[in-house]
């Protein structure tokens, strides 16, 4: 779970120099918020600064550091100590140096820019609903779907248990559930499956190939609320529940409307941003000054060239 957790947030890696910039602007509003970490300095990190951060992230991502406390108080000092060490740069007038000045006003425009954008991209109020339904039906081959199956698992692994044992676990679990044991609990309890304590053995909806070849064939042969008998794959053994299945079909317009709206806005967001580069080019009539920029090339390669 650590690990899983630790991939999500690296993400807020790559947008650390925003998340520095927003801090500032959000620092007006400090009187009005809560003060989560402070210190002997009365320095401060506040719950704005933790919005600011998990703004950063996808919403499953907020919700599954928000779920674990540990997890959320490691970013709490990660954002302390990054207040604290910008606070003790600035005294020692390091954002001053000329290079260092230039590097900080670039990540200022980057953050502006990129504000400037998405408040021009959401002036957009264009309503996509009519035009994603002409698509729909114009396009209806496009969202064909396969055969599928809804199904939960237990799984006994052979990885360390010999063979023999792990069939006559996996039998003994199915007399349990042929007795009427509930499912998931059972599951909870015994399955070896690493998701298990999050899905409760539950797969959702799957294709043939999204399984390997053993697990596939015996789910599709299964009717909605059989149980498998043991079926091996090289995971181990496995019970399959089945659920409902689910035939080929193409997907209703309630399933794709929100994908379609968010291409079609996309798209013309696309348009509109090099249109509104280009309108802002012409205004300002910005040209390139070709002999400057020759003369930084040539500079610039010879300093590169002595490294």
């Amino acid at each position: 779970m650590n690990n899983r957790i630790a991939f999500l947030f690296k993400e807020f890696v790559k947008v650390s120099k925003k998340i520095v910039i927003l801090m500032f602007l959000w620092s007006s509003v400090r009187a009005v918020s809560a003060d989560l970490i402070i210190d002997k300095n009365d320095s401060h990190v506040s719950d704005v600064n933790v919005e600011v951060l998990l703004e950063t992230a996808p919403v499953n991502a907020q919700k599954e550091l928000l779920s674990h406390k540990s997890q959320l108080k490691k970013q709490l000092e990660q954002l302390y100590l990054k207040q604290l060490l910008a606070k003790m740069a600035k005294d020692e007038g390091l954002d001053k140096e000329p290079m260092n000045a230039a590097r900080l006003q670039a990540i200022m425009d980057n953050a502006l820019f990129l504000l400037k954008l998405d408040n021009k991209r959401k002036s957009n109020k264009k309503d996509y609903s009519k035009f994603a339904k002409q698509l729909y039906t114009i396009k209806k081959s496009n969202y064909k779907t396969v055969e599928r199956v809804d199904a939960a698992h237990i799984l006994i692994a052979t990885k360390e248990l010999p063979e023999e044992k792990a069939l006559e676990k996996i039998k003994e679990i199915r007399k349990e559930l042929i007795a009427g044991a509930d499912f998931s609990e059972v599951a909870l309890r015994v399955s070896q499956d690493k998701s298990v304590q999050q899905n409760k053995g539950e797969m959702g909806a799957f294709t043939k190939k999204q399984m390997v070849k053993p697990f596939s064939d015996a789910a599709f042969s299964l009717e909605p609320g059989d149980l498998s008998e043991p079926i091996k794959t090289r995971f181990g053994y496995h019970l399959i529940k089945v659920n409902k299945k689910i035939p080929a079909g193409i997907k209703s317009f309630d399933e794709v409307k929100e994908g379609i709206i968010a291409k079609l806005e996309a798209d013309d967001w696309e348009t509109d941003r090099e249109e509104y580069y280009k309108k802002i080019k012409k205004e300002n009539k910005m040209e390139i000054d070709e002999e400057a920029l020759d003369a930084f090339i040539v500079k610039k390669l010879a300093e590169l060239e002595n490294k």
